[in-house]
């Protein structure tokens, strides 16, 4: 899974949607954002981590995805 291409979807948007995305409570350096669309290149294990999507402008929290790279 090191170096491969990891594509979230935040929950069931519609494809237009317009989200935040953050991991551990920061934003995510993304990329790409496609609508509610997170796309992770090459990704390590720093990309470890509890990733949160939230709708705009209302801010709202719509989808929690774990991201566990590696060891386990």
């Amino acid at each position: 899974m090191i170096g491969s291409d990891v594509t979230m979807m935040c929950g069931m948007l519609e494809s237009d949607a317009s989200v935040t995305w953050k991991v551990n409570g920061t934003d995510v350096k993304a990329d790409k954002v496609e609508g509610p669309r997170l796309i992770l290149k090459e990704i390590t294990l720093a990309s470890n981590g509890l990733y949160s999507c939230f709708e705009n402008p209302t801010g709202d929290l719509k989808d929690q995805i774990t991201l566990r790279v590696g060891g386990e």
